[in-house]
């Protein structure tokens, strides 16, 4: 199919030979010259034509520009102005660009509005984001894997220290670059910290409940069985508490039992576990300490409570305490509960013995499991 240029070429030629053909004869040059006028006014309005059709493309590619960089300028005003940490690093991971906010997040002393000179702050590649080598790896698996990651908690590096944040990214084709976003959680997972230690924490005395008691307390046995290392528990009961209550009221009580959890804290060691697991009933387990070492603690704990006096309202209240103590076998122990078990008997053996004593479980004292009534007089 010819174009409409090939054929005003063939007008051309022919009426080029016409013209050679003419020669001297002024009709036929009259002729040949009103096919030139002909043509010259087709090809002008081909040319005027292709002339608008020029301007009109001329001015659709500067409203293209135009809205190219309105485009631009937007985008650029979201990422030097979001409260959200962006970054854009290369296809090998290399930092490209940060926006003010993550500097601000990461390196708060060296926040800068302009984002070519917050940029140098946080030179380096992704990985030196992250806190943990494993948080990162995670990140990459899954951004390899679906070409994008969405609110993925991490712990982001900081000088300050680890900072809990939401981590989403994307890939951008086709030269593979990475977009990211991060938002600052560290105030909600403090939160959630706080909500999980005040559930496991008795709220009068600050120290473990019953459930934080063997949740810890599970932990640690599990770990004591996978080192092979001794473990000992440790179960004591205020003696004539009930009395306390009747003969000083509820608040001396509580004052008593706060003072009790006080002596036990100044008393043990950092990894020792600490809890109230009944109204007057505590229990202490020991890792890496043997039969033998618990009731050498015991015994000190025990003289600890029998020189401390308590003061409420005005009055003087003495405290003693009954100990029990055994030690947690690795091959039979699945739970904490059962060395819990041996130690309340021998608990209850040191009641029955006479209270403001230390029993261990191989006392041949020990009987059968006591009535609940008797065990807390």
């Amino acid at each position: 199919m010819r174009t409409v240029a090939s054929q005003d070429d063939e007008s051309l030629r022919e009426a080029r030979a016409r013209l050679e053909q003419a020669g001297d004869d002024p009709a036929e040059a009259l002729a040949l010259a009103a096919d030139f006028l002909l043509l010259a006014e087709r090809m002008a309005g081909k040319a005027e034509k292709l002339a608008r059709i020029g301007d009109r493309t001329q001015a659709r590619m500067v409203d293209l520009n135009r809205r190219l960089r309105q485009q631009e300028e937007r985008y650029r005003g979201i990422f030097e102005n979001s409260t959200e940490g962006i970054f854009l690093a290369d296809a090998q991971g290399a930092l490209m660009a940060v926006n003010p906010a993550l500097v601000g997040l990461l390196r708060p002393g060296e926040a800068a509005d302009d984002p070519a000179t917050a940029a140098p702050a946080l030179a380096g590649d992704v990985q030196s984001l992250f806190h943990d080598p494993a948080d990162y790896q995670t990140f990459a698996r899954k951004l390899a894997a679906k070409g994008q990651v969405r609110r993925m908690e991490a712990r982001l590096a900081t000088p300050r220290g680890p900072v809990w944040c939401l981590v989403g990214a994307a890939l951008v084709e086709p030269d593979g670059h990475v977009v990211g976003m991060t938002q600052d959680i560290s105030a909600r997972k403090a939160l959630e910290e706080e909500l999980l230690r005040l559930a496991a924490s008795d709220p009068l005395t600050g120290l473990a409940n019953r459930r934080g008691f063997f949740e810890g307390a599970a932990r640690m046995v599990g770990m004591a069985r996978r080192c092979g290392t001794p473990l000992s528990m440790i179960m004591l009961d205020i003696d004539h508490f009930k009395a306390v209550n009747d003969a000083y009221g509820h608040d001396a009580g509580d004052a008593v039992l706060q003072a009790v959890a006080g002596r036990l804290r100044e008393s043990l060691r950092v990894s020792d576990l600490a809890g109230r697991v009944g109204g007057e009933e505590f229990a202490v387990l020991c890792p890496g300490t043997d039969l033998a070492g618990g009731v050498e603690l015991a015994e000190r704990l025990r003289l600890a409570l029998e020189d401390m006096v308590v003061t409420a309202d005005c009055r003087v209240v003495k405290v003693t305490a009954s100990f029990g103590v055994a030690q947690c076998q690795g091959d039979r122990d699945v739970a904490p509960s059962a060395c819990l078990t041996r130690a309340d008997r021998a608990l209850y053996a040191a009641k029955r013995g006479g209270r403001n004593r230390v029993c261990l479980e191989s006392d041949p004292s020990l009987g059968p499991e006591p009535p609940e009534a008797s065990r807390h007089a």
